[in-house]
């Protein structure tokens, strides 16, 4: 067995399986998509932009996980404020005819500042496009520190399946780098799980062969 997760030093397992997400999602993303070399995880606790090699060791790492500005749970909050579900955020601001530009990073402000806009009049398309771009403007930033993005890149996590994100982060990437190569998986929510067991499989593999 793997560990992995906020919870892996609370599990009663020995130190060597123990591993951080950051290497299971970095693993998970080259084992999917084997010419991965930046991967990109925004999930509902942080968001991590993760440099690996041609075996997906991580070689680079950067993390957000003070603030949730930059992850699910700043759409969570921003679904409540808006009386909506968190899966029907993405759909409605694919609908935008513009982008409202959202200047706040803390989530508190960010929600005071929805509910100024709206009160302007404004649609809420066009507030949760501007929303969404300022969600992937925080993790280019995490990318950017870490090395940059580098093709393949690889999007996990949640939010990946979130299709206005996917379309702020393809127009960003591609404004900052040129084209690469945007890889998801249908199963993104588990690529740090498969990684875990690609960690386990390796280590009992490695028992067999001594």
């Amino acid at each position: 067995v793997i560990g992995t997760g906020y919870g892996r030093q609370r599990l009663p397992f020995p130190k060597e399986s123990i591993r951080s997400e950051i290497l299971c999602h970095g693993l998970g993303a080259h084992h999917q998509f084997p010419d991965t070399r930046t991967v990109l995880d925004i999930g509902g606790q942080d968001t991590k932009a993760i440099q690996v090699d041609d075996r997906g060791i991580v070689t680079s790492f950067q993390m957000n996980d003070r603030c949730a500005a930059g992850c699910g749970r700043y759409l969570g909050y921003i679904a409540d404020e808006m009386s909506l579900g968190v899966h029907e955020l993405g759909p409605m601001a694919m609908k935008s005819e513009r982008h409202v530009k959202i200047t706040s990073t803390c989530t508190v402000f960010a929600g005071a500042e929805l509910r100024d806009r709206l009160s302007n009049g404004q649609r809420q398309e066009d507030i949760l496009a501007g929303l969404h771009r300022a969600i992937i403007l925080r993790a280019m930033s995490l990318l950017a520190r870490s090395g940059g993005v580098h093709d393949e890149f690889t999007f996990t996590g949640g939010v990946a399946n979130n299709p206005a994100a996917v379309l702020a982060l393809r127009q960003l990437v591609e404004e900052n780098y040129g084209q690469r190569t945007l890889n998801i998986s249908a199963g993104s929510i588990y690529t740090g799980a498969l990684g875990a067991a690609l960690f386990c499989m390796r280590a009992h593999e490695a028992r067999d062969a001594a």
